[in-house]
């Protein structure tokens, strides 16, 4: 395999589908080398992908004897947890290795110790971080989505535009709130200040979250203003990390489940503080004998994306306003959109864009990725012992990126040379297609 110029040299460790997209993804610029002990699912990605298969078990020491050299990253993501473990022991072991990046299924591990044990550089918990998204929309009951971040309290905040009383973006932005993008019949754009809001927009608000929230009670009738009661369908291990969180919330909540079985387990896990209802989702009756038809939100929960559209819709059927489905395959995001059903990530995808996000940041530049990936934000905060204080900068001028920079809780536009202050933070939002060069413009300030 050829060497790229400015390329890493990195090992995957599987190569299911977080392991493929990966592999996909970062083989365009950086040297992949994936291993996995199913050939075809090696000869498959050998036939797309310009990787260096190694058909071994990761969990077994003689298959790091073919790995010669340095390597900059090992990402274990499998999903069985032991094998993640334990090959990440292993190749600190066999290999010479700089940075570690594991992903664990077990939301247990999400509150222990074990990734810094391991001499992991970074963990990721993808139940964990779907079922927090999920939790987000109860404090924010009229959002799509809510992502924050480390460098600032801001949010960046999707909302469904429903018969807005506010026609235009001018409206809406305020000192410290600005409108960094908005999805229209499938289409993503990051628009100027004269754009006019049509019903159906999925608009993308960032600032701070009280004059967000504000606007949200303004551009949206559809949604409840505060969730009470929700159902989930679906108590697999992600329905009840979710379940954990709303009764955290003080939700009375409702587990519908198919497996009783599951539904026992559930009761058990969660103490009885849920109503566990063991029956076929296609049962229409359960929206009036159990009154599901009455909860402020529906959480369809399965790995399967079609039966979580076919549930959601059913919800709408029987008058639910808040819709959640998660999404499992990008294919089905733009139909989950169309429909008007809010799309959260699911623990798979979750997986690979916090890997990827992790893979760009760094201790002063941060990377988020939103609206299905086809948006992007980076952001470099300016700490007192920077170099760039006092220093003068040019904004970066592209087709499709918005520049801004945070001063004193404010939110300024950056279209003109800035000197930089202790505390400042460089905000960057762009279509996707422009994330290498405004990697490149703020890693190099």
């Amino acid at each position: 395999m050829a060497k790229k110029s400015l390329a890493m040299d990195i090992i995957i460790a599987g190569a299911g589908k977080v392991g493929y997209k990966l592999a996909q993804t970062l083989s365009i610029k950086h040297n992949v080398t994936i291993i996995d002990r199913n050939s075809e699912a090696l000869q498959r990605l050998q036939e797309s992908i310009d990787v260096l298969p190694i058909l071994g078990d990761i969990e077994n020491p003689a298959t790091y004897k073919h790995l010669d050299g340095r390597y900059d990253i090992f990402i274990a993501v499998t999903d069985n947890d032991e094998a993640n473990i334990l090959s990440t022991l292993i190749a600190d072991d066999e290999i010479d290795v700089t940075k570690k990046i594991i992903r664990l299924r077990n939301p247990y591990f999400a509150k222990s110790s074990i990734a810094k044990k391991l001499g992991s550089d970074a963990a990721v918990f993808p139940f964990s971080l779907t079922a927090a998204s999920v939790g987000s929309l109860l404090d924010f009951p009229k959002a799509n989505n809510v992502k924050e971040f480390i460098f600032t309290s801001f949010k960046l905040i999707s909302v469904r535009v429903n018969e807005p009383l506010y026609k235009s973006i001018q409206e809406i932005e305020a000192k410290a709130l600005k409108v960094v993008g908005i999805e229209r019949k499938k289409h993503f754009f990051i628009p100027d200040a004269q754009e006019r809001l049509e019903d159906g927009d999925l608009v993308y608000l960032f600032g701070d979250e009280r004059q967000i929230r504000q606007v949200c009670a303004k551009i949206n009738k559809s949604d409840p203003k505060e969730i009470k009661r929700a159902a989930i369908f679906g108590a697999d291990l992600l329905g009840l990390e979710i379940a954990k969180i709303f009764l955290q919330k003080g939700i009375v909540l409702k587990i519908i489940e198919t497996d009783p079985v599951k539904c026992r387990k559930a009761s058990e896990v969660l103490q009885d503080r849920a109503t566990i209802i063991n029956s076929k989702y296609i049962e229409h009756e359960i929206y009036e004998e159990e009154n599901i038809r009455f909860a402020d939100m529906v959480v369809a929960t399965s790995s399967d994306d079609e039966v979580n559209i076919i549930e959601c819709l059913q919800a709408g059927e029987y008058g639910v306003k808040k819709r959640v489905a998660i999404n499992n395959d990008l294919a089905f995001y733009d139909l989950m959109h169309k429909l008007q059903i809010v799309a959260i990530r699911g623990p798979k995808t979750s997986a690979y864009y916090a890997i990827l996000e992790k893979l760009a940041s760094s201790n002063i530049v941060s990377e988020k990725h939103y609206c299905g990936g086809r948006g992007a934000v980076f952001m470099r905060k300016i700490f007192d012992d920077s170099t760039l204080i006092h220093k003068t900068i040019k904004p970066l001028c592209l087709e499709d990126v918005a520049l801004f920079y945070i001063r004193d809780n404010q939110i300024y536009e950056f279209d003109k040379k800035v000197q930089l202050q202790p505390e400042d933070i460089i905000v960057v939002f762009l279509k996707s297609y422009q994330e290498e060069r405004v990697k490149k413009w703020i890693f190099n300030l």
